[in-house]
């Protein structure tokens, strides 16, 4: 089997068909290292979880987001399907009289249809959020160090998004290298696919490639090609050709290798694709770099933090869609916000396993004793800073915003030191890309499969419509890196 791209998608294909008896697995990377993004992403992993979900209250706020999403008017016959589907789920779970927060697979794939403004597939969301937690408990297996406390991440719409007692990405992307290489399989770095190599009866049996000086090589497998390659937020002539509203200048969060090269080639030979206009840009990166890095706190949630714009003042609920945050920050003074948090959820390391203090220490970070000197070092009013945090305090005890709606209140902003990150939104993950099916089946225009072509993780489409939830993403990537690696070896 031949896997295009090391990244988190690429090795979990990897890794399952040896798990599934593959003799010969080999994974190219043009890149001089594996991780792709996965190991740059803050490791955020959604999934109903009802085990680490059962510490979560289902509040009063929580409950009217269910109820307003099961009764809306359907879309589709499909979106008709799945509402129903969640309100049984639902109105069971409210017979039963639990008091912890209600989830399930069917309201995962429900949020993510919604989230995405429902322009993406039902068919596979529904495949996606079924087999999340499988997924989980698959990277548990082979070493992935998951925390028992869950949150809401940026973006993520709801309290299931997971993460790891590691750095970032690096808990995710060391235990799946660690066991393919245990396993025998065989990588290839700095070898850039160029092209498929398809037999005379239209099978992708292979792939052409060269390596970082320029030789040439053939690769052939019979057990199929797997594309998992990454997005192209790299790539800004096919950005700007997707989504010309995003100038060739904005910064991104990606590695350098996400260029869209699975997309391209595989067009190349009649693959369809979708939903090429959606690319997302993430509120929160550092100013400047479009890095993920560069924050104070441990966890990626947003569950104990505020944001305020120049003048010490809210501006949106943090619990909200990306694309709304992002729109919200647009219109602040300089485009730059500020998370503001208390000492309560600070680490000597944060989770992309930086030191904090060094942090401080170079100015990417702001420290102080109290919100006013808080205030002073940032330039913005002391009095309108401390009268944000008090009203956001005062919130917490009410479980109510009634400002901006937020809906997630875990505790107060009280315990010194206080800490400031700045904030400024980057490109970050492209929604489109190639059409596939439910077993990650590459399609053609006319909605067949491309034989012996298989592709997962960001280089599809269809998944998470105009707007990808925060937590899909690395969840995404390695429930149908797994899903291709089974469905390459049932066809065979």
């Amino acid at each position: 089997m031949i896997i295009v791209g090391a990244g988190g998608a690429g090795l979990s294909a990897a890794v399952t068909a040896k798990d599934l008896g593959v003799k010969n697995v080999l994974v190219l990377e043009k890149m001089p290292v594996i991780g792709g993004n996965t190991l740059r992403c803050a490791s955020a992993f959604n999934a109903a979880d009802p085990d680490r979900q059962k510490a979560l209250p289902m509040t009063e706020t929580l409950k009217e987001a269910v109820v307003k999403a099961i009764n809306e008017k359907p879309v589709s016959e499909e979106h008709a399907k799945l509402m129903a589907d969640v309100k049984a789920k639902y109105e069971a779970y409210l017979k039963s009289g639990s008091k912890t927060l209600f989830d399930c697979p069917e309201w995962h794939a429900l949020q993510t249809y919604n989230g995405g403004d429902k322009v993406g597939q039902i068919p596979l969301i529904r495949q996606y959020s079924n087999n999340v937690l499988d997924t989980l408990h698959w990277m548990q297996s082979k070493g992935s160090p998951v925390m028992d406390r869950v949150s809401q991440g940026a973006g993520a719409l709801w309290q299931r998004t997971h993460q790891l007692d590691a750095p970032a990405g690096l808990g995710l992307i060391d235990p799946l290298y660690q066991a393919a290489v245990k396993q025998g399989v065989n990588f290839k770095l700095g070898m850039r696919v160029q092209d498929l190599i398809l037999n005379d009866k239209g099978r992708v049996i292979g792939v052409t490639a060269t390596d970082k000086v320029g030789n040439k090589y053939e690769f052939t497998s019979k057990d199929g090609v797997i594309l998992a390659t990454g997005g192209y937020s790299q790539n800004k002539e096919m950005r700007q050709k997707s989504a010309p509203h995003l100038t060739s200048e904005m910064v991104s969060t990606n590695q350098p290798g996400a260029t869209g090269d699975g997309i391209i080639i595989a067009t190349r030979h009649g693959a369809d694709t979708t939903g090429m206009n959606y690319v997302q840009v993430y509120p929160l990166a550092t100013p400047g770099t479009g890095a993920l890095q560069g924050r104070a706190r441990k966890m990626s949630g947003l569950d104990d933090v505020i944001d305020v714009n120049k003048n010490g003042e809210r501006f949106v609920k943090e619990d909200a869609r990306r694309d709304e945050f992002v729109a919200a920050i647009k219109k602040q003074p300089g485009g730059v916000v500020y998370d503001i948090n208390d000492s309560s959820i600070v680490k000597p390391l944060n989770s992309f396993n930086e030191d904090v203090e060094t942090l401080v220490s170079i100015g990417r970070i702001y420290k102080a004793e109290s919100l006013a000197d808080l205030a002073k070092q940032l330039g913005m009013p002391a009095d309108k800073l401390e009268a944000t945090v008090a009203e956001f305090n005062k919130m917490v005890e009410a479980k109510k915003d009634p400002k901006f709606g937020r809906k997630l209140f875990d505790r107060p902003i009280v315990k010194p030191p206080f800490y400031a990150t700045p904030r400024a939104p980057s490109i970050h993950h492209t929604m489109g890309g190639l059409q596939i099916s439910t077993n990650a089946q590459v399609l053609d225009k006319n909605g067949k499969p491309i034989p012996g072509l298989y592709a997962a993780g960001e280089v599809t489409g269809g998944i998470h419509g105009s707007n990808r939830l925060g937590g899909n993403a690395t969840a995404d990537v390695l429930t149908f890196g797994r899903i291709a690696a089974k469905s390459a070896v049932a066809h065979k």
